[in-house]
């Protein structure tokens, strides 16, 4: 081995001179879908690829009239002991983490009079940590007036400075290459980009209002949305849009659109790339409803929980009406929490898992009909020209979704009594009887303003009525359920409600297979088609063979429809090879094919209506012949004991 002699060097670690990275070194940023043609082209089954910089993440919004919103740096500090040669303080470390708690006790008292601060502007101090009570008792809480709440502070200049939410102000050039190479800067033609918007809006939106829709137009508008959660829309939207909007966006089918947004939205969270929380919570909300299945490591229920806990250090979880904050904001905040905890309950509720929403820890206040006036079309104003004519913006919030929105969070209520009463941890606490919680959706679906009924002329009504008794015979199905998988004899029974809840599952799903509403539902429905499954499950080990073959006809019309769901929803495909497995154990009337369903669908597809209208008389007129027939063989009398219980809203 050669003999080489080595010499120490001296270490130029740490001393070599720095500079820093100049601001203007990046190209501008070019509008959505804008580019240059001949140096890019379109590929079939790709996306078209533009070199975006980072986009200003919630920057003020432009033409703000003046005093309508308070940005923080305007907040009135006691004067700093040292100051800049420009006359500011110099913060430290840049995010002004280090100083935090000292430059709030700079607050005066006076300050909290104004209720007009950007909520991207504020701090929470939960009561119970010790430096908030250091903090109010140097701002002088006691003397701030009884109607202005002290949990959500407004930020000090450093902490709440729009420039330091700039991506490019807290991520390294390596950062920000590794996300041009997982193409997360990466946007479609205009074109596309609004149909995708549009989709989220008219579909998603009205059952989950987590959105200012005026300040999300203008931001879309003017190219400064959050690029976290515009991925994030795009990957829903990609798996409830037409077909013909995958094919403009560049790709080939449904699944690679929903991977590459999906995997882009990972990326940029991942990264830390959004340092807004309201855009965390509405990134990681909309991204929860996309999962494969039990398998997933990074499930519903993993982006949800990071969903809530996020809100709840942003303090959401907290009443904001006696609170800085501008009344728009409130307004959002409670529609944002609400929806979390729909999201919370039926997420528990449909997989098993815990609550991460304690009603011990909440005191936001119910929603009511004024939580939604700052989305109606009438506010947007004839001033604001880019707002009105903005894709997100065109569907208007009507007297249904508002309706809809408010009965849901009333319902999910009720959701988590049920779970935490029937299934109790901790057999020592303190729950509700079942007779208690039946009087509740009792009373419940007695001050429904949307009520199921075939004479409905507003199209929306009827629709989302019946949303609301999707879920309602839901929660029946999972309070009434048999224990054990065993069926009563009887027909009449407590348990006998979770079979009648099942059945209605069931007619609603026909009615939706009939008006082609597949697109529209399929985000909400997958909880109460599995439901009314699992009664069906049960009954087609029934003794009696007339209920059997009833179970089994009704079971085929949910699985078809569950089918039509399971061509774009991923987590109902499971769902459906789940019960053709049980299906095929049991000992059927007539043999199950597992074909059968889906031959159906394809010829829904392939036939267009008149096959469909075909296929479903033939259901339901079968399933009309066996009624009649349990009728004949248990009596009138009986069948109308049933019938009055799920009238009365027990059954």
């Amino acid at each position: 081995m050669a003999q080489i002699s080595c010499h120490l060097i001296e270490s130029k670690k740490g001393k070599y001179p720095r500079t820093r990275l100049k601001a203007n070194s990046k190209p501008p940023t070019p509008a959505i879908g804008r580019r240059d043609r001949s140096q890019h082209s379109l590929v079939r089954g790709t996306t078209p690829v533009t070199p975006l910089t980072p986009l200003r993440q919630d920057a003020l919004l432009p033409n703000r009239p003046s005093g309508e919103d308070v940005a923080a740096e305007n907040i009135e500090l006691d004067p700093p002991e040292e100051s800049s040669s420009h006359g500011v303080q110099e913060p430290t470390p840049e995010d002004g983490s280090d100083d935090l708690y000292a430059r709030l006790s700079q607050l005066r008292s006076s300050t909290l009079r104004n209720r007009n601060l950007l909520g991207m502007h504020t701090i929470y101090l939960g009561e119970s940590f010790l430096l908030t009570y250091v903090v109010r008792k140097s701002i002088d809480a006691e003397a701030t007036p009884p109607s202005v709440s002290t949990l959500q502070l407004p930020l000090p200049t450093a902490a709440s400075n729009k420039d330091r939410l700039r991506p490019d102000s807290h991520l390294s050039e390596e950062d920000l290459e590794v996300l041009r190479l997982r193409n997360a800067f990466t946007l479609l033609e205009k074109e596309a980009c609004d149909a995708l918007v549009a989709t989220f809006f008219q579909i998603v939106y009205p059952a989950f209002p987590i959105f200012d829709r005026r300040d999300f137009a203008r931001l879309y508008e003017t190219n400064q949305i959050s690029l976290l959660v515009l991925n994030s829309i795009f990957a829903l939207a990609s798996t409830l849009c037409d077909a013909k909007v995958i094919k403009m966006a560049g790709f080939d089918c449904r699944r690679s659109a929903r991977k590459a947004f999906l995997k882009r939205t990972k990326a940029l969270y991942d990264a830390d790339y959004d340092r807004d929380k309201i855009s965390l919570i509405q990134a990681t909300f909309v991204i929860s409803f996309l999962w494969d299945g039990a398998n997933d490591a990074k499930d519903m229920w993993h982006w949800l929980g990071i969903a809530i806990s996020t809100a709840q250090t942003k303090g959401l979880h907290r009443s904001t009406r006696h609170s800085i904050l501008r009344l728009r904001d409130r307004k959002l905040w409670k529609r944002l929490w609400w929806s979390l905890y729909v999201r919370d309950r039926h997420c528990a509720g449909t997989v098993g898992r815990p609550l991460r929403i304690r009603d011990d820890d909440c005191d936001v206040e119910p929603l009511d009909e004024t939580d939604f006036i700052d989305a109606d079309d009438d506010e947007f104003g004839d001033s604001d020209p880019v707002v009105r004519s903005s894709v997100c913006t065109r569907t208007n919030v009507n007297f249904a979704h508002i309706q809809y929105t408010i009965s849901m969070s009333r319902l999910a209520v009720i959701f988590g009594n049920i779970i935490s009463s029937k299934f109790p941890i901790s057999p020592s606490r303190d729950t509700l009887s079942s007779a208690e919680l039946v009087e509740h959706l009792k009373i419940w679906r007695k001050q429904l303003l949307l009520r199921v009924s075939d004479d409905d002329e507003d199209q929306n009504i009827w629709f989302w009525a019946r949303m609301l008794d999707l879920s309602y015979n839901h929660l029946l199905i999972l309070l009434h359920r048999p224990e054990h998988g065993k069926v009563p004899a009887t027909v009449i029974s407590p348990h006998h409600t979770a079979l009648i809840a099942a059945n209605r599952i069931s007619r609603i799903v026909d009615e939706f297979l009939g008006m082609g509403a597949r697109q529209q539902t399929q985000l909400q429905i997958c909880p109460s088609v599995f439901a009314a499954l699992t009664i069906y499950t049960s009954m087609v080990r029934h003794s009696d063979k007339i209920q059997r073959e009833l179970a089994e006809n009704r079971a085929r019309l949910v699985m078809l429809g569950l089918s039509q769901i399971a061509e774009t929803w991923p987590a109902s495909s499971w769902i459906l090879r789940l019960f053709e497995t049980l299906f095929n154990n049991q000992q059927m009337v007539r043999p199950w094919s597992t074909r059968d369903h889906r031959e159906i669908a394809s010829s829904l597809s392939a036939g267009g209506r008149i096959a469909q209208e075909e296929t479903l008389d033939r259901g339901v007129a079968a399933a009309n012949k066996q009624q009649q027939e349990f009728t004949a063989s248990y009596g009138q009398a009986s069948l109308q004991v049933v019938e009055g219980v799920f009238k009365d809203g027990n059954g």
